[in-house]
């Protein structure tokens, strides 16, 4: 049987969800709501929090070495989490299992979940989510829904005990064991780093201003003292890290083998990769000197290591690549579209069939050929793909458009940030796989000397999370002076300089709240602050909403690696197929069909134009001639591939 209460509570929040947009980080008002209307027991679940709290400070007054809030939070957590979730939200106390829980530093406290769901409770929960699904983004809603309850719980802990802490759920995914469905999470308490994002924040703000003009040279001083603060803390921070990243690469590999996916590493590994580029060393040399020759290897399994290594450090490139790209504006957004386009078409149909170019190669053939058998006209073949490439070419004219997306989605049926975010969630559901099965084809080679002991996905994490700690320690932490690591790299008195390079380290630990590329970090922060930054330079810029995320972009980059999704993401190879290439090549087809003289531009030209206005009810002079411009430059593709 579900709980009444929950049933109650399900039926409220999606009445409310179906309404406003449903956002992650923002929309906590609802769950205070519930609570309050439970005041007195509210009111008791308080004083527990509180008198626990009271006894433990009572008992720290009288140690030598004093205990922070973590080992308060490691013996009182579950009790309180427990208890609310039954008391207020209508969760079963007896389906909630501690697994683990690890104090693993003075300010950071991990304690792994499962919360095993009845069939009545997924059948409640798909319900939910069905009727918010516009809202969701791909989010189940129980995953979503226990996500901002951990937030809220948080919130009411950190005021209670008056502690400066963040307590999140980090990641959580559903598994199936024995036909029985849970989910598997993770809680990760530590101290709030406020002051560490507050002036992160005023360093990336100075620079975005730069392109607006009338600025006051005041607000730039304020910003510039938080970007001077910031070096202040990364310089002070700078001789106690070793410790403290030895903790941050577990946290991560905690992370990764709950998940069972290598993706949260991903960016972290391309940001500390590039760095080494940047030094004097080999990334090769310092592995197998400063790691692998620690271990009574063979030289097989040594390689066999550097080969699963050099895989993800090139795929990891090529992620941070896209990633770097991933910025807010509607045309950013179609550029890089354009540019995954053109990396993955410009080789032909052979390349994707029979190169590296994609991680599985036989998906990609096994899906073409179903679609192949399956019609009798639109047989995709190596001239459609070489006929999309060239048609890339000319939509790139959409780029000068004012309106890309509503353009874009009359060929996709999606915005082009949709579309992109469709990308990246295919793009890490494969590399995932293929990273599993290359430990597969590594386990086979091992496998033929009794000596070598195979691989698991947790041993394979470990290793390469050891890797970037020696890679880290050589390049960065040559002595607890950060001037001393200057000489690491080709430009010692430019970009790495000491102080520079404190900055780089305390951006490592910038990963495990951003939890993807560095590059994009500067939009983030300011998309989180956009009000604030609004409101400041009220009357003195008009800074365009195009600059910003919106919170539906936000959302999205908090699901990415951590949180499961409504619908699992297709593979690349089957996205490519699906959503690319027979939406184009029916376009391609349909214009064709439409026009009676193929080397009619002008005919061409009108039945473009029609085509991409026919949804539109309304449409604006400027739009109209923005249309006919576009319609006119793509005709030329068509006249082209009739002569």
């Amino acid at each position: 049987m579900v709980n009444k209460e929950l049933t109650e509570i399900l039926n409220q929040l999606s009445e409310i969800f179906s309404e406003e947009i449903f956002n992650l980080k923002m929309h906590k008002k609802a769950y205070f709501n519930i609570l309050e209307k439970n005041k007195d027991k509210f009111e008791k679940f308080l004083d527990l929090i509180r008198s626990k709290w009271l006894e433990f400070k009572k008992v720290n007054q009288k140690r030598v070495i004093k205990k922070t809030f973590t080992s308060f939070l490691y013996i009182n957590f579950h009790q309180f989490f427990k208890l609310y979730l039954q008391d207020f939200f209508g969760f079963e106390a007896d389906s909630l299992e501690l697994i683990i829980k690890e104090n693993i530093s003075d300010d950071t406290l991990l304690l792994e979940y499962k919360y095993h769901l009845t069939s009545e409770e997924i059948d409640l929960y798909e319900a939910t989510s069905k009727k918010v699904k516009g809202n969701l983004y791909g989010l189940l809603f129980f995953t979503g829904y226990l996500y901002l309850l951990t937030d809220v719980i948080g919130i009411l802990i950190r005021k209670t005990i008056g502690e400066k802490i963040l307590i999140n759920l980090d990641c959580g995914i559903i598994k199936n064991e024995d036909d029985h469905n849970f989910l598997n999470f993770l809680i990760l308490i530590r101290s709030d780093k406020k002051e560490v994002y507050v002036n992160y924040f005023y360093m990336t703000l100075y620079y975005f201003l730069k392109q607006f003009k009338g600025i006051p040279d005041e607000y730039y001083d304020r910003l510039l003292k938080g970007r001077e603060r910031l070096y202040q803390i990364a310089l002070d921070q700078y001789p106690t890290v070793k410790e403290r990243l030895a903790n941050l690469l577990y946290y991560f590999y905690k992370k990764c083998n709950l998940l069972e996916n290598f993706c949260p590493l991903l960016d972290f590994l391309n940001f500390v990769c590039s760095r080494v580029e940047d030094s004097s060393f080999s990334k090769h040399d310092v592995i197998r000197k400063e790691f692998l020759d620690n271990f009574d290897y063979t030289i097989e399994k040594k390689n066999s290591l550097t080969r699963i290594f050099d895989f993800l450090d090139q795929k990891s490139t090529l992620y941070s690549t896209f990633q770097a790209n991933n910025l807010p504006s509607q045309k950013s957004q179609f550029n890089l579209f354009l540019l995954i386009m053109k990396y993955y078409f410009a080789s032909g149909l052979e390349a994707f069939e029979v190169s590296d170019l994609l991680f599985l190669p036989e998906t990609f053939k096994k899906r073409l050929n179903q679609h192949n058998k399956s019609v009798k006209e639109g047989v995709i073949g190596s001239n459609i793909i070489n006929d999309i490439n060239e048609f890339i070419n000319y939509f790139a004219i959409l780029s000068n458009s004012g309106d890309i997306n509503s353009n874009f989605k009359t060929i996709f049926n999606k915005e082009v940030s949709q579309m992109n975010y469709r990308f990246f969630r295919s793009f890490l559901k494969s590399f995932n796989t293929k990273f599993l099965s290359l430990i597969d084809k590594e386990n086979e080679i091992l496998s033929e000397n009794p000596k070598n002991e195979l691989y698991t996905f947790n041993i394979i994490v470990d290793h390469i999370s050891r890797m970037l700690y020696v890679l880290i320690d050589k390049i960065f932490l040559t002595s607890s002076n950060p001037d001393d690591s200057s000489k690491n790299f080709i430009d010692p008195r430019g970009r790495y300089i000491g102080k520079n390079i404190a900055l780089r380290v305390l951006e490592l630990f910038i990963f495990q709240e951003f939890n993807y590329s560095d590059d994009i970090w500067p939009e983030i922060l300011i998309s989180l602050n956009a009000n604030k930054v609004k409101k400041d330079l009220k009357n003195i810029v008009d800074i365009p909403n195009k600059s910003f995320y919106n919170d539906k972009d936000l959302t999205k980059f908090v699901t990415t690696y951590n949180l499961q999704s409504l619908s699992p993401a297709l593979f690349f190879e089957e996205w490519l197929i699906n959503e690319i290439i027979l939406p184009l090549n029916k376009f391609i087809l349909h214009i064709r069909k439409l026009v009676k003289d193929p080397f009619n531009k002008k005919e061409i030209t009108e039945q473009l134009f029609n085509y991409f206005r026919k949804d539109r009810k309304t449409i604006d002079k400027r739009t109209l001639n923005e249309l006919k411009f576009v319609s006119e430059r793509l005709a030329q593709f068509w006249v082209r591939k009739s002569n």
